[in-house]
């Protein structure tokens, strides 16, 4: 069993941070795993020789890229010769001093509320070490995490020193004691009982109830351009997760909202003016872009109205494109095409409107081909008909002929019979004159010399 625990054992499912700190947990370890891994192993590199240099060399080329992508970051640990000269020149989060905080660059905007989402890179270190021992730059896929305060999800130390700072865009170091990171035991072997340096960059802050913080406000404070910023953002950050999931109507509750908030602010300067012009102009803009979503193109029209009120609309790109859509959307095809053609002009490397114009020149085209061919088949001249010669008496054609015009020129239903024992050229010869009067019928009885020929008048 000792040659079992030799080597790092990895387990087959991730841990629980949670459950791992807060409740009793079981490790169920399959003593056969090390020998399942070397038969996967061999399977896998059946031609490759252990070669303990060569991991050597991984190992110090993966350190070497933390390493560099920290600096890159600005994530690097800090020049210090230990935790105790550094923490001399932080200042306590808490009054037990388990968590202190040493601000690298002061961000914008008010304290982290304790219930946000924040999107942060972070490297953490063991006292007088280089590379850290946990970082987002090694999970995530190298992305910011973001991370929701409030739900557990994150160390309780780390989210104590977040609500400390202004942001979003603030850098500091966090110097966190075990209790309030992994716990006073650590997770041996790789998280020490030990203090931890955890070096922050914070990216993004949203207040996640800031808009129904925002209705249990005063009436004088719901004006204040502060409040009505960090509201506005809010919504639009909301707006664009549920846009994301296709849930169009509930973003446009929210631009909705956001509008409702835009009207009451009271801006105090030229700079304030033109911040709350600005989200009006995201907001008309991105409600064009949900109304289209919907099918709805008559509210899209309505929008665009409204933001050449605030603003040229033939100065937005993006509210142009989806007029022409709504156009498109009811079939108004030139003028779908004119409102493309005004967003080219503003983008003209936007392959998406080059696309959307495309697509309507080449219906167009189709559409006036069809067009032309169904007219031409609706005049077209019927054709003419062939004179036919019938070998018979050209008095007895003349006869038949006023015949026929004597009876389709009467209005009461007629019935001319003519004599028996007719020719079957003679026979013909009516048949082929009485069809040029649309009016006239030729009707026979019998078969032979007997056969009774007759020719009816229709009435209509």
């Amino acid at each position: 069993m000792d040659e079992v625990f030799q080597d790092p054992v990895h387990f087959s499912k991730g841990i629980n941070l949670r459950e791992l700190m807060t409740s009793a947990t079981e490790f169920h370890i399959d003593m056969d795993f090390k020998k399942k891994h070397d038969e996967l192993t061999d399977d896998l590199c059946p031609n490759f020789d252990d070669d303990d240099d060569d991991d050597g060399d991984n190992i110090e080329e993966v350190l070497k890229n933390i390493e560099e992508s920290t600096d890159k970051l600005m994530l690097s640990s800090p020049e210090y010769l230990s935790f105790k000269e550094l923490s001399a020149k932080m200042i306590d989060c808490i009054p037990s001093g388990e968590v202190k905080i040493l601000i690298i660059e002061e961000g914008t905007g008010p304290l982290v509320p304790v219930d946000a989402q924040v999107t942060i890179h972070y490297a953490a270190y063991w006292e007088k070490t280089k590379i850290p021992f946990d970082s987002t730059l090694t999970m995530n896929s190298g992305a910011p995490l973001k991370i929701r305060l409030g739900s557990g999800r994150c160390l309780p130390g780390l989210e104590i020193g977040l609500t400390t700072v202004r942001g979003p865009t603030a850098r500091f170091h966090l110097l966190v004691e075990p209790r309030l990171a992994w716990g006073p035991r650590g997770a041996l072997p790789r998280i020490r009982p030990e203090p931890a340096l955890f070096v922050i960059s914070l990216y993004a802050v949203r207040d996640v109830h800031a808009a129904a913080r925002f209705n249990d406000l005063p009436m004088e404070e719901q004006k204040k351009f502060e409040v009505t910023a960090k509201t506005v953002s809010s919504l639009h950050a909301q707006a664009k997760e549920l846009f994301a999931k296709k849930r169009y109507k509930e973003a446009i509750k929210n631009y909705q909202q956001s509008m409702s908030v835009l009207r009451l602010s009271m801006p105090k300067d030229e700079n304030e003016e033109a911040q709350i012009k600005q989200f009006k102009i995201s907001v008309y803009t991105n409600l064009c872009v949900c109304y289209c979503k919907i099918k709805k193109p008559k509210y899209v029209f309505i929008m665009c109205d409204n933001l050449d009120r605030i603003s040229n609309l033939d100065n937005h790109c993006k509210a142009l494109f989806y007029c022409g859509r709504a156009h498109e959307m009811l079939n108004k095809h030139e003028l779908a095409i004119k409102y493309y053609k005004k967003a080219l002009k503003l983008e003209p490397k936007n392959k998406e409107i080059g696309k959307a114009l495309a697509a309507i020149d080449d219906y167009v085209k189709k559409s006036a081909e069809k067009e032309k061919e169904l007219w031409q088949n609706a005049f077209r001249a019927a054709p003419k008909k062939e004179k036919v010669t019938f070998d018979v008496d050209e008095d007895f054609q003349n006869g038949v002929r006023e015949m026929c015009q004597d009876l389709a020129g009467r209005t009461e239903y007629a019935k001319f019979d003519l004599p028996t024992g007719l020719t079957k050229n003679e026979i013909d010869c009516i048949q082929s004159l009485a069809s040029d009067f649309e009016s006239l019928l030729v009707q026979i009885d019998g078969e032979g010399k007997k056969n009774k020929v007759s020719i009816i008048k229709k009435q209509f």
